[in-house]
Protein backbone atom coordinates (compact mmCIF):
# COMPACT_ATOMS: atom_id res chain seq x y z
CA UNK A 1 0.00 0.00 0.00
CA UNK A 2 2.98 2.33 0.61
CA UNK A 3 4.11 2.58 -3.02
CA UNK A 4 0.53 3.13 -4.22
CA UNK A 5 0.15 5.97 -1.72
CA UNK A 6 3.36 7.61 -2.96
CA UNK A 7 2.37 7.29 -6.64
CA UNK A 8 -1.10 8.71 -5.99
CA UNK A 9 0.44 11.58 -3.97
CA UNK A 10 2.83 12.47 -6.82
CA UNK A 11 0.02 12.26 -9.41
CA UNK A 12 -2.24 14.40 -7.23
CA UNK A 13 0.44 17.11 -6.99
CA UNK A 14 0.71 17.08 -10.78
CA UNK A 15 -3.08 17.50 -10.93
CA UNK A 16 -2.90 20.44 -8.51
CA UNK A 17 -0.27 22.10 -10.70
CA UNK A 18 -2.45 21.60 -13.79
CA UNK A 19 -5.45 23.09 -11.98
CA UNK A 20 -3.31 26.03 -10.81
CA UNK A 21 -2.03 26.73 -14.31
CA UNK A 22 -5.57 26.51 -15.67
CA UNK A 23 -6.70 29.01 -13.01
CA UNK A 24 -3.82 31.31 -13.99
CA UNK A 25 -4.92 31.14 -17.63
CA UNK A 26 -8.53 31.95 -16.69
CA UNK A 27 -7.73 34.76 -14.23
CA UNK A 28 -7.58 37.59 -16.84
CA UNK A 29 -11.13 36.68 -17.89
CA UNK A 30 -12.32 38.48 -14.75
CA UNK A 31 -11.48 41.76 -16.52
CA UNK A 32 -13.37 40.74 -19.68
CA UNK A 33 -10.31 39.53 -21.57
CA UNK A 34 -10.72 36.39 -23.64
CA UNK A 35 -7.90 33.91 -24.23
CA UNK A 36 -6.91 32.51 -27.60
CA UNK A 37 -4.08 30.14 -28.49
CA UNK A 38 -1.70 31.17 -31.27
CA UNK A 39 -1.85 28.32 -33.79
CA UNK A 40 0.43 29.56 -36.56
CA UNK A 41 3.71 31.39 -36.91
CA UNK A 42 2.23 34.39 -38.72
CA UNK A 43 2.80 36.68 -35.72
CA UNK A 44 6.39 35.63 -34.98
CA UNK A 45 8.47 36.92 -33.26
CA UNK A 46 5.81 38.87 -31.35
CA UNK A 47 3.81 35.74 -30.48
CA UNK A 48 5.21 32.24 -30.87
CA UNK A 49 3.06 29.22 -31.70
CA UNK A 50 1.46 27.82 -28.54
CA UNK A 51 1.31 31.18 -26.76
CA UNK A 52 -1.94 32.16 -25.05
CA UNK A 53 -2.84 35.78 -25.78
CA UNK A 54 -5.80 37.79 -24.56
CA UNK A 55 -8.06 40.14 -26.46
CA UNK A 56 -10.74 42.48 -25.21
CA UNK A 57 -13.57 44.23 -27.02
CA UNK A 58 -12.83 47.91 -27.59
CA UNK A 59 -14.58 50.80 -29.33
CA UNK A 60 -13.74 51.25 -33.00
CA UNK A 61 -11.85 54.48 -32.26
CA UNK A 62 -9.22 52.55 -30.28
CA UNK A 63 -8.16 50.49 -33.28
CA UNK A 64 -5.44 52.33 -35.17
CA UNK A 65 -2.55 51.27 -37.40
CA UNK A 66 -0.06 49.01 -35.52
CA UNK A 67 -2.80 47.75 -33.17
CA UNK A 68 -2.90 43.95 -32.88
CA UNK A 69 -6.47 42.69 -33.21
CA UNK A 70 -8.24 39.34 -33.10
CA UNK A 71 -10.94 38.97 -35.72
CA UNK A 72 -13.18 36.36 -37.29
CA UNK A 73 -12.12 35.04 -40.65
CA UNK A 74 -14.71 32.53 -41.82
CA UNK A 75 -15.03 30.14 -38.84
CA UNK A 76 -11.63 30.83 -37.27
CA UNK A 77 -10.14 33.53 -35.09
CA UNK A 78 -7.08 35.27 -36.50
CA UNK A 79 -4.74 37.65 -34.70
CA UNK A 80 -2.83 40.09 -36.92
CA UNK A 81 -1.60 43.66 -36.83
CA UNK A 82 -3.57 46.51 -38.43
CA UNK A 83 -1.36 48.01 -41.15
CA UNK A 84 -3.78 50.71 -42.26
CA UNK A 85 -7.42 51.65 -42.37
CA UNK A 86 -9.03 51.74 -45.80
CA UNK A 87 -12.64 52.79 -46.38
CA UNK A 88 -13.49 52.19 -42.71
CA UNK A 89 -12.11 48.62 -42.76
CA UNK A 90 -8.82 47.26 -41.48
CA UNK A 91 -5.99 46.05 -43.67
CA UNK A 92 -4.13 43.49 -41.59
CA UNK A 93 -0.89 41.54 -41.82
CA UNK A 94 0.88 38.98 -39.68
CA UNK A 95 4.26 40.21 -38.38
CA UNK A 96 6.03 37.26 -40.04
CA UNK A 97 4.16 37.63 -43.34
CA UNK A 98 5.64 39.49 -46.32
CA UNK A 99 2.29 40.62 -47.69
CA UNK A 100 -0.94 42.04 -46.31
CA UNK A 101 -3.90 39.73 -45.76
CA UNK A 102 -6.04 39.15 -48.84
CA UNK A 103 -9.17 40.78 -47.47
CA UNK A 104 -10.01 43.76 -45.31
CA UNK A 105 -11.63 43.29 -41.92
CA UNK A 106 -14.84 45.19 -41.08
CA UNK A 107 -15.24 46.31 -37.48
CA UNK A 108 -18.16 43.87 -37.13
CA UNK A 109 -15.66 40.98 -37.48
CA UNK A 110 -13.26 42.37 -34.88
CA UNK A 111 -13.47 40.40 -31.64
CA UNK A 112 -11.09 42.67 -29.78
CA UNK A 113 -7.74 44.32 -29.32
CA UNK A 114 -4.88 42.18 -28.00
CA UNK A 115 -3.92 43.61 -24.63
CA UNK A 116 -0.28 42.49 -24.57
CA UNK A 117 -0.56 39.77 -21.92
CA UNK A 118 0.96 36.57 -23.30
CA UNK A 119 1.63 33.20 -21.71
CA UNK A 120 4.21 31.39 -23.87
CA UNK A 121 3.81 27.65 -24.53
CA UNK A 122 0.87 27.17 -22.15
CA UNK A 123 -1.48 27.01 -25.11
CA UNK A 124 -0.18 23.55 -26.04
CA UNK A 125 -1.27 22.12 -22.69
CA UNK A 126 -4.57 23.96 -22.52
CA UNK A 127 -5.45 22.91 -26.05
CA UNK A 128 -4.58 19.27 -25.26
CA UNK A 129 -6.72 19.27 -22.12
CA UNK A 130 -9.62 21.04 -23.83
CA UNK A 131 -9.65 18.56 -26.71
CA UNK A 132 -9.32 15.42 -24.55
CA UNK A 133 -12.18 15.04 -22.08
CA UNK A 134 -10.56 11.94 -20.61
CA UNK A 135 -7.89 14.17 -19.03
CA UNK A 136 -10.58 15.79 -16.84
CA UNK A 137 -11.87 12.36 -15.85
CA UNK A 138 -8.33 11.22 -15.04
CA UNK A 139 -7.67 14.28 -12.88
CA UNK A 140 -10.90 13.72 -10.96
CA UNK A 141 -10.09 10.03 -10.49
CA UNK A 142 -6.58 10.78 -9.21
CA UNK A 143 -7.80 13.42 -6.77
CA UNK A 144 -10.60 11.14 -5.59
CA UNK A 145 -8.08 8.33 -5.04
CA UNK A 146 -5.85 10.69 -3.07
CA UNK A 147 -8.80 11.75 -0.92
CA UNK A 148 -9.80 8.16 -0.24
CA UNK A 149 -6.28 6.97 0.52
CA UNK A 150 -5.57 9.83 2.89
CA UNK A 151 -8.93 9.72 4.69
CA UNK A 152 -9.72 6.02 5.01
CA UNK A 153 -7.71 4.27 7.67
CA UNK A 154 -7.15 0.55 7.50
CA UNK A 155 -6.34 -1.39 10.65
CA UNK A 156 -3.78 -4.13 10.32
CA UNK A 157 -5.23 -7.57 10.76
CA UNK A 158 -3.16 -10.63 11.44
CA UNK A 159 -4.20 -14.21 11.36
CA UNK A 160 -3.26 -16.21 14.45
CA UNK A 161 -2.06 -19.76 14.39
CA UNK A 162 -5.57 -20.93 15.25
CA UNK A 163 -6.90 -19.41 11.99
CA UNK A 164 -8.92 -16.59 13.54
CA UNK A 165 -8.36 -12.87 12.93
CA UNK A 166 -6.98 -10.69 15.66
CA UNK A 167 -6.65 -6.93 15.55
CA UNK A 168 -3.06 -5.72 16.03
CA UNK A 169 -2.53 -3.04 18.64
Amino acid sequence: MGILKIVVKILSWICYVIIGVYALVCLPMITGAKPVVVLSGSMRPTYEVGTIIYYKAVPQEEIKPETVITFKMEEELVTHRVKRIQDGEYVTQGDANNVEDGRTVPYSDVQGKVDGLALPFLGFGVQFINSNFWVFILIIAILLAEFLISNIKCDKISVSEKGRSEKDD
